[in-house]
């Protein structure tokens, strides 16, 4: 059997974590923007490129609010 530990965080340490998850997916969606409206990457989302862009746009969209939520952008 495995060791079992109990971790506790403080809030403010468990919205640190998520910011930086949060910021690192934004980061990701945007390189992946940048290279799909390039053409040097593969479909995201969808197979036809003008939806894909679209769609990565919406997903960064999305991201930057919730970020704005926790008072990153």
């Amino acid at each position: 059997m495995g060791i079992v530990m109990k971790l506790e965080v403080c809030i403010e340490g468990v919205s640190a974590i998520v910011r930086a998850e949060l910021n690192e997916t934004l980061k990701c969606l945007q390189d992946d923007l940048k290279r799909r409206k390039k053409g040097n990457s593969i479909a995201i989302f969808h197979m036809d490129k003008d939806e894909d862009v679209a769609e990565l746009q919406r997903h960064i969209d999305a991201m930057k609010l919730v970020l704005r939520y926790y008072g990153e952008v």
